[in-house]
């Protein structure tokens, strides 16, 4: 019992601290300034790279490989992730970013985790509810707060998807 309630409060650990980190990385300097967040939070490369740690320890928390070698898999899954945060589309729209893309690309991207075990219709189900939940979220907000909170938060609480 004690072990499952741990288990919730580090899963909201992690989901909350995607949420700050991938919005810290949508800031700029000025911004972080005014926020109070430290300085060397503004980067990009912390939402691009700290994010897919925090997602995939969510699922880690909740799922793990039958055998050890299968973790390797996390490794080429965590660059196309890291990939996925960095890039929002916008050259194939009109350079407008596309978040209902962006949301299936980050979800889409844990696809060499199959060879590990994840079952294929959790992978695409994390992609398709992660790109409706951020296209919709950035459709219906006007808050950059708002918005890139929630779309961090959203990319870690849809790995739980893949252990359907």
């Amino acid at each position: 019992m004690i072990l499952f309630l741990l288990s919730i409060l580090f899963t909201v650990f992690c989901i909350v601290m995607s949420g700050f980190l991938y919005r810290c990385g949508g800031m700029s300097k000025e911004e972080a300034i005014e926020a109070h967040i430290p300085q060397f939070l503004a980067q990009s490369w912390i939402r691009d790279w700290l994010c897919p740690l925090f997602n995939y320890l969510v699922l880690l928390t909740w799922w793990h490989p039958v055998h050890l070698t299968k973790y390797l898999w996390f490794i080429p899954a965590y660059g196309l992730t890291g990939g996925a945060f960095s890039i929002y589309w916008d050259f194939l729209f009109n350079n407008n970013d596309n978040y209902w893309l962006h949301g299936f690309m980050i979800g889409l991207a844990s696809f060499p985790l199959y060879w590990a075990g994840i079952h294929w219709y959790g992978i695409l189900a994390n992609a398709i509810v992660s790109g409706i939940l951020m296209g919709w979220l950035c459709a219906r907000t006007g808050n950059v707060w708002k918005e890139e909170l929630g779309r961090g938060r959203i990319s870690a609480i849809t790995r739980l998807l893949l252990i359907i």
